[in-house]
């Protein structure tokens, strides 16, 4: 099973890409309408990530904190988004 964890991980880094392109998209060239992708895409791989470590670290799979890490870097990237998204929009 640990071969499978492995492509999740490498899936998970490419949704992550992916997402942080339509932020970048949605916050520097000003296309609101990318913003529904991008926003798909962090809650995806947040919640895959913190799935898929749970379910990693009950078999003691050393990838386990991988997923946590990419948790943490998705968290930290979908606040920035959000932040910044709300500037973009006026709301704050």
């Amino acid at each position: 099973m640990g071969r499978n964890y492995l492509f999740f991980l490498i899936g998970l880094v490419v949704l992550l890409i992916f997402s942080f392109a339509f932020c970048w998209a949605t916050i520097y060239m000003e296309q609101p309408l990318l913003s529904i992708l991008a926003f798909v895409g962090f809650i995806a791989t947040l919640g895959m990530a913190i799935v898929i470590g749970l379910s990693a670290r009950e078999e003691s799979t050393g990838l386990s904190y991988w997923f946590f890490i990419i948790a943490g870097v998705t968290a930290l990237l979908f606040m920035w988004f959000i932040t910044r998204f709300g500037v973009l929009i006026q709301i704050w």
